[in-house]
């Protein structure tokens, strides 16, 4: 059942770029957290409790259905060499101020094991840059996400 949801949505999301659905900007979301959890080459258990808290609140999803978007994810994440594809889907298709939050998540991430590597904050910079979001709402999110907790 995992494997035909799978091939369904992966082919859904190669085809289906130029009008994302609900689905596409879900499993584009979570490839962000997992590219950003894994940009110092671990995955901290702090880390990982972050991205299932943040994506659960988010997209206000149960369990079982945010274990299957973190497969997908995972996945999509294996088959891709850039992340350029997911943050065009979010790019094209959330507004600003969706696109300020997800950052803000995202630095929540980069925070939740204690500490900032030089990798996690170059993806930082990187990721700001695809989203379409300036130097100014990368430093917003980032204060933001060092104020609240989701």
């Amino acid at each position: 059942m995992i494997d035909k949801l799978l091939k369904k949505v992966m082919h859904r999301l190669t085809q289906e770029e130029s009008n994302p659905t609900a689905d596409n900007l879900q499993i584009a979301t979570a490839v962000l957290f997992l590219e950003l959890a894994y940009a110092d080459f671990e995955l901290a258990p702090a880390e990982e409790e972050k991205i299932r808290k943040s994506l659960r609140a988010f997209f206000d999803m149960e369990d079982g259905d945010l274990d299957d978007l973190l497969l997908l994810a995972r996945e999509k994440r294996e088959q891709r060499d850039d992340i350029w594809l997911f943050t065009d889907t979010i790019k094209k298709s959330w507004p600003h101020a969706t696109r300020v939050r997800v950052l803000e998540m995202l630095w929540q991430l980069v925070f939740a094991d204690g500490h900032m590597d030089i990798q996690e904050e170059a993806l930082m910079r990187k990721l700001t840059n695809l989203l379409g979001l300036s130097h100014g709402d990368m430093i917003m999110a980032r204060r933001a996400a060092n104020t609240t907790d989701i």
